[in-house]
């Protein structure tokens, strides 16, 4: 399968593409970015032509998917010329700037009947799956509260687009608060229908926010909060996914990460009767899980997943309609709080 990439700097040259390279069923043919430095360094670095225009890279190359991975305003138009070039598209969350562009772009896709699938790489993270299967098993009964943290620090930065709502669309929600909306869906196997937030730009001087809190609650009525910030010192968070259930409870720690890492610790303690007294100096040791990051490597396998679908000459819409609703979510988050 041959691919293209638009956005060659970043992400993509420090994950994406040498993940797509794993495996042998993947071709790069080419790259694009609109900073010549960047452009010229990956496609040297990778033996690719290179190019500063993605129209005269879609034009001269013969690829099969494109790779998306610029700042978030150039998502839209990106996609639809990708798209009006017969071409089936791996795009990187969030979608677009807000929900009315992203529905606009996967109708496009469906209409035309070409695959497009968004990176949200972490319910790829070998933990992240335990726990989903914990919880399908009934290893912690029924899921009642769930809670994330996803931090990292971002201080002013000239020039960076994460930082100006016009080029990224919003701030710690827009970049970490939607993966941890995504994976609870994931893990939860259903809809979060209702949000509420609070949100404040506290520690830096830029105009996104750069911390927030959101409360949750899904279609069976799961309750939840997702704490995302860009003002927390990264050694002073602790990364933490908590599921808590009516038979006990799953914890992550450090594994909401663009590596396969960090720990799971599962406890099933299903408990019968009322203790009045509250007694809890006894608790009981929970199982604890591993992650290795050399035997799972998340972008390789979300990018297998798409890669498998088009080559079976299928489409499945379902992750990106769920990608689609997290983007309309953070709408109502930033319209309302």
């Amino acid at each position: 399968m041959k691919w293209c990439v638009i956005g060659a700097g970043g992400i993509a040259d420090r994950r994406t593409i040498p993940a797509l390279l794993t495996d042998k069923n993947n071709e790069l043919v080419a790259v694009m970015d609109k900073n010549p430095a960047a452009a010229k360094a990956t496609g040297e670095k990778y033996g690719v032509p290179y190019y500063t225009d993605e129209r005269e890279m879609l034009s001269a190359v013969d690829a099969t998917a494109v790779y998306i991975s610029t700042p978030v305003f150039c998502h839209y138009e990106q996609a639809m010329l990708a798209l009006s070039f017969g071409k089936h598209v791996f795009l990187e969350k969030p979608i677009g700037l807000d929900g009315k562009e992203s529905r606009l772009l996967v109708e496009a896709f469906k209409k035309a009947g070409l695959q497009l699938s968004i990176g949200y790489m972490m319910k790829y993270h070998t933990l992240h799956e335990k726990a989903k299967a914990l919880i399908a098993e009934g290893g912690i009964g029924t899921v009642n509260s769930v809670r994330a943290q996803f931090t990292c620090w971002y201080p002013d930065i000239p020039g960076a687009w994460r930082q100006k709502k016009s080029l990224g669309g919003g701030g710690a929600i827009m970049d970490l608060g939607v993966h941890c909306l995504e994976l609870l869906e994931d893990m939860l196997g259903e809809e979060i229908t209702e949000v509420k937030a609070f949100y404040s730009t506290r520690t830096f001087s830029y105009e996104v926010d750069d911390g927030a809190v959101i409360i949750l609650r899904t279609k069976s009525g799961v309750l939840g909060h997702v704490d995302c910030n860009f003002n927390i010192p990264d050694k002073a968070s602790e990364s933490k996914l908590e599921l808590y259930g009516s038979e006990g409870y799953i914890i992550c720690h450090g594994t909401l990460a663009q590596e396969n890492v960090g720990t799971l610790s599962h406890l099933y303690a299903p408990q019968g009767g009322y203790e009045a007294a509250q007694n809890r100096s006894v608790n009981d040791a929970p199982v604890v899980y591993t992650a290795n990051a050399a035997e799972n490597n998340m972008y390789r396998r979300q990018l297998a997943a798409f890669s498998a679908l088009v080559e079976s000459g299928k489409t499945d819409y379902s992750l990106t309609d769920r990608a689609l609703r997290i983007q309309e979510l953070v709408d109502r988050i930033y319209s309302e709080a």
